[in-house]
């Protein structure tokens, strides 16, 4: 289970695989699910940010996060009053949250409101038709919950690539550039190589010579959106 007081968790964690992604320019960034700040505070080394604003919905993460942004609401997104100006961020996050929401459509419209002409959204989406739920689902017809990962017991909504990009368009967003954590599996755990140095090895040889059909190793999309209208 997630531990919240443990800063070297899931909220702590530095989400720095999203640089890519930056625009060159973040004057204001909101981070949805900031956590305690891990992610913004790795962002104000790499862009000059004017200021910073969080949600958070853990009261003792969110109070860690003070640290880092200028502004913190501690609340669940879908209550989270975002008393923020229109137009007002360069950039937001929404990283690791969607799925999570009961309707992330609706959220998406209230955060595109927050955002400048222009202004980037940048989202992480757990891939549903990664082979370790898609596969089992087709040979054993399993769907199991677990306390962590792609079918995580929190989840509440499911993406494949093509429906989260559909969200995005449908929500008044043009895709700028989609990029992926990919996730291969221990071919030497065939013959009882587990540990942390075979699957590695899996992992590197998979990546390298494995291009098809390649929706069924991205574990998670990364998303970067355009304000569009």
């Amino acid at each position: 289970m997630i531990n919240e007081s443990d800063p070297g968790s899931y909220f702590g964690k530095v989400r720095r695989e999203i640089e890519p992604l930056l625009p060159e320019t973040v004057g204001s960034v909101l981070e949805i699910g900031c956590g305690s700040g891990g992610t913004l505070g790795w962002l104000k080394t790499v862009r000059p940010i004017d200021y910073a604003a969080g949600v958070e919905m853990m009261p003792d993460a969110g109070e860690r996060a003070r640290a880092n942004f200028d502004d913190v609401e501690i609340s669940d997104v879908n209550a989270a009053s975002l008393a923020f100006k229109t137009d007002q961020f360069d950039l937001i996050l929404a990283l690791d949250v969607l799925e999570h929401l009961a309707d992330p459509i609706h959220t998406l419209q209230r955060l595109r409101e927050k955002l400048r002409p222009n202004g980037l959204v940048i989202a992480s989406l757990p891939n549903v038709a990664h082979y370790q739920v898609s596969i089992p689902l087709l040979f054993r017809g399993r769907w199991d919950y677990s306390d962590e990962g792609l079918l995580d017991r929190t989840h509440l909504r499911f993406f494949t690539e093509k429906t989260a990009l559909a969200m995005f368009r449908d929500c008044g967003f043009s895709i700028v550039a989609v990029d992926y954590t990919r996730q291969f599996p221990n071919v030497f755990g065939l013959v009882g190589l587990s540990d942390r140095k075979w699957r590695w090895y899996s992992h590197s040889l998979l990546r390298r010579f494995v291009r098809w059909p390649k929706h069924l190793f991205n574990f998670q999309f990364l998303i970067a959106a355009r304000k569009t209208g």
